[in-house]
C-alpha cells in the first residue's frame, strides 16, 4: 500500500479505483435548468432532513449527468455503457506535530477530490477487474464548496475519459478471456442494492485547534526526561470528511465522518547501532475535547512509548531461531488476526490479466469455503451492527444494509467479505462489506470481528504452563510470548533491510514483532529484540492450540481489500485517509507454526549530534561556543 502525506488525501489502489486530490475550484453556481434533449428525466426532490440543499442539488445534477452518459455515450463497434458511478469527498484535515515541547506542524486544510467509474458491456461481462488498465476510471476536479453546475461539468468530462478507457479495457479483456482454456461463467457484477437515498445526520463537533496544539506541545515536552531516546513526535490529526456516492442504479450514499488519532512515535539506537522505533495510537471516532482527560491519556501514552522503547534498546538480541509454540497476548492476537483474516477473507475474485487470472493475488480463503480453517472450538463473527463497536455502520458504500455474518463456525469457513463483485462460491449476493476510505478507495473489509470460543479458555498461569509444555515437546526449555506487533499504521515501513523476511508463493508477510519475551520454566521473562516473524501460510490459523479466558478489544485502522490489513504499513500520513475503522475482539492465542527468525544485518553509527530541539543539546552547544571563545584569553 502506497503511503501519502496527510495533506494528500487520495491514492490510486491496485485493483479497485480511487483518486488523487485536486486543487480548489470555482464557487457554487446554480444547476442548469434543463438537460440536453434525450436525457432521461430526473425529478427534483427536496433535500433530506439535515442535508445542505446545495449539496443535494449537486447530487441531483450528478444523477442527471450519469443518466445522460448511460444513454448517450457511444462509439462505433464498441460496447455501450450500462452503469456509472461518481464518488467525491470534501474534507477538513487538522495536522499537528509536536517535538520536544515545540509544535513543528500546525496545518488546517480543506480539500476536495472525486472519481467516476464507468462500466461497458453487461453485468455478465464488462471491463471490470482487469489488471493493467484504468478500466473506466477517471479522476475529477471537485470544488471545495458544493457547486452543482461545476461538478456536473467535471463528471461529464470524466465520464468521457472513462468511456474511452473502459472500451479499450473491454477489448483487451475479451482477448484475454479467449485465451483461457476454461470458460468463465461467473458474472462480473452482481445485482444492485435497492434504490434508496442513504444519508447520515450532519456532524459538527468543534475543533479546538489552539487547545489541541497546546496539548501536543505539552505532551512532546515529556521527551526531555528520556535522554536515551534520539528522536520523537506527538501527532494529533483530525479528519472530517463529507463523502458522497451516486450511482446510475439509483443508490445514493451521503456520509459525514469525524475521525481523529493521537499517536506517539519515537526512535533510537541500541549500543550495537540497531535502529529501533516504537509507536502507539489512540483512535477516536469523534473529535475529542482538549481537556484534562485527554491530556492524562496522552501523558500515559507518551510515557509508555518512551519507557518501552528504552527497555527495547537495552534488551538483548534473540539468541537463536525458534519454531516452537508462541503465545500471542491480547493486543498481538488482535493485530495478528487483522494481518491475516482481514485480507484472506476477502471475497473479491482474482483479477484477470493478459496471461489469465492472477491466482497468486486471490485471497487464500476463497478456495477454502466449506473447509476447516480454524480449530473446531473457535468461531469468527463479523458484526457491523454491534452497538458501540468502533467498526459499526448501517449501510456500506454500495448501498447494502449491514448485517452480521458468521465467517467461521466450528472451525469451518462459511462466509466471506462480499461486495457486488460475484464470488463463485456464493452466487451474486453482497453481504454489505464494501467499505470506502476517505481516499475513495472501495473494497471488502472487516467491521467488528469477534473470536468466540466453544470451550472454556485457560487462565493466564495455565496458558503459560501449556505454552512451556508444548515447547518442551518440541525440544525447547523456553518459549516466546509476543505482547504486541509493530504498528505500521503509525510508524510506516521498517527502515532496516535486515528486518525483512521474504515470502514465497502463497505466504503472508507478518508485521515485525514489537515486544517479545523469552519465557523460561523458572518463570523468568526476558524482553528480547531482533526478532522477525517468518512468512506464514494462512493454514497456520488451524494450529491455534488454546485460548485464554480474558478477551481483549482493539481499535484498528486498516486499508480495505486484499492488500490492506494491519501489515499494510500506511504510516501516520495515511492512517486517517487510507483506512476504515475496524474493531477486533479476541482472547489470547497459543499457536504453533509461527517461526521466529534472528534479524541479521549491519547497523549505522550512532548520531554525531543530539536532536536539535533538545534543551540539553542547545545548552551543550552554547557551552561549547563559550569555551571556544574563552580559549584565546587563556592563552
Amino acid at each position: 500500500m502506497r503511503a501519502w502525506s496527510p495533506l494528500v488525501l487520495l491514492a490510486l489502489g491496485l485493483a479497485l479505483p480511487a483518486a488523487e486530490p485536486v486543487a480548489r475550484a470555482a464557487a457554487p453556481a446554480p444547476v442548469p435548468s434543463s438537460a440536453p434533449e434525450g436525457t432521461p428525466a430526473v425529478a427534483a426532490e427536496p433535500a433530506p432532513g439535515g442535508v445542505d440543499p446545495q449539496r443535494w442539488a449537486e447530487v441531483e445534477a450528478v444523477r442527471e449527468e450519469l443518466a445522460r452518459s448511460i444513454a448517450g455515450l457511444r462509439l462505433p463497434d464498441a460496447p455501450a455503457p450500462y452503469r456509472a458511478e461518481a464518488r467525491w469527498v470534501r474534507a477538513e484535515l487538522l495536522s499537528l506535530d509536536g517535538s520536544y515541547g515545540g509544535v513543528i506542524t500546525d496545518v488546517l486544510q480543506t480539500q476536495a477530490a472525486g472519481v467516476v467509474e464507468l462500466r461497458v458491456g453487461s453485468p455478465q461481462r464488462d471491463d471490470g477487474n482487469f489488471l493493467g488498465s484504468d478500466a473506466g476510471v477517471a479522476r475529477l476536479d471537485v470544488p471545495e464548496a458544493p457547486s452543482p453546475a461545476f461538478l456536473r461539468k467535471q463528471v461529464w468530462l470524466g465520464l468521457d475519459r472513462a468511456f474511452r478507457g473502459a472500451t479499450l479495457a473491454y477489448s483487451q479483456k475479451q482477448v484475454a478471456l479467449e485465451q483461457l482454456s476454461t470458460d468463465t461463467t461467473i458474472a462480473d457484477l452482481g445485482p444492485a442494492a435497492p434504490v434508496a437515498d442513504h444519508t447520515d445526520p450532519p456532524v459538527a463537533s468543534p475543533i479546538d485547534r489552539e487547545g489541541l496544539a497546546t496539548l501536543v506541545g505539552r505532551l512532546s515536552a515529556r521527551f526531555e526526561a528520556w535522554p536515551g531516546i534520539d528522536n520523537g513526535d506527538v501527532h494529533f490529526q483530525v479528519l472530517r470528511s463529507h463523502e458522497t456516492v451516486v450511482s446510475s442504479d439509483g443508490v445514493t450514499v451521503l456520509r459525514t465522518r469525524e475521525r481523529a488519532v493521537l499517536a506517539v512515535v519515537a526512535d533510537t539506537q541500541a549500543e550495537d547501532g540497531m535502529r529501533l522505533d516504537h509507536g502507539l495510537a489512540l483512535h477516536f471516532d469523534r473529535v475529542p475535547a482538549a481537556d484534562e482527560a485527554l491530556l492524562a491519556q496522552g501523558e500515559a501514552l507518551v510515557d509508555r512509548v518512551l519507557r518501552e522503547l528504552d527497555e527495547l534498546a537495552q534488551a538483548p538480541m534473540i539468541e537463536e531461531e525458534y519454531d516452537g509454540p508462541v503465545l500471542l497476548q491480547g493486543v498481538a492476537a488482535a493485530q495478528f488476526l487483522a494481518s491475516t483474516v482481514a485480507t484472506e477473507a476477502s471475497g473479491y475474485p482474482a483479477p484477470l490479466s493478459d496471461g489469465g487470472r492472477l491466482m497468486d493475488l486471490e485471497p487464500a480463503w476463497q478456495s477454502k469455503v466449506g473447509k476447516t480453517v480454524l480449530p473446531p472450538f473457535l468461531d469468527l463473527v463479523d458484526d457491523p451492527t454491534l452497538a458501540g463497536g468502533f467498526g459499526s455502520y448501517l449501510v456500506d458504500a454500495e448501498g447494502f444494509a449491514a448485517r452480521p455474518i458468521s465467517l467461521v463456525e466450528e472451525g469451518v469457513l462459511r462466509d466471506l467479505l462480499l461486495t457486488r463483485a460475484p464470488n463463485p462460491h456464493f452466487g451474486e449476493g453482497s453481504n454489505g462489506r464494501a467499505r470506502m476510505t476517505p481516499a475513495l478507495e472501495v473494497g471488502p473489509a472487516l467491521s467488528n470481528l469477534s473470536v468466540r470460543g466453544r470451550r472454556r479458555g485457560y487462565t493466564p498461569a495455565a496458558l503459560e504452563r501449556e505454552l512451556l509444555r508444548r515447547a518442551r515437546e518440541d525440544g525447547y526449555e523456553f518459549a516466546y510470548v509476543i505482547e504486541a506487533l509493530r504498528d505500521g499504521s503509525v510508524l510506516g515501513p521498517v527502515q532496516r533491510p535486515g528486518a525483512a523476511a521474504y515470502a514465497g508463493t502463497g505466504k503472508l508477510d507478518l508485521p515485525l514483532p514489537g515486544r517479545v519475551y523469552r519465557v523460561e520454566a523458572s518463570g523468568r521473562r526476558t524482553l528480547v529484540r531482533g526478532t522477525v516473524l517468518a512468512p506464514v501460510s494462512i493454514r497456520t490459523l488451524r494450529r491455534i492450540r488454546a485460548t485464554g479466558q480474558q478477551e481483549h478489544t482493539e481499535r484498528l485502522r486498516l486499508p480495505v481489500g486484499a492488500f490492506g490489513g494491519f501489515a499494510a504499513d500506511v504510516g501516520i500520513d495515511g492512517v486517517l485517509s487510507q483506512t476504515v475503522d475496524v474493531q477486533v475482539t479476541t482472547p489470547e492465542l497459543l499457536i504453533d507454526g509461527l517461526e521466529l527468525l534472528v534479524e541479521r544485518g549491519e547497523h549505522e553509527r550512532l548520531p554525531t549530534l543530539p536532536h536539535p530541539l533538545r534543551r540539553d543539546a542547545a545548552a551543550g552547544e552554547s557551552e561549547s561556543e563559550s569555551d571556544d571563545e574563552a580559549e584565546p584569553e587563556g592563552e
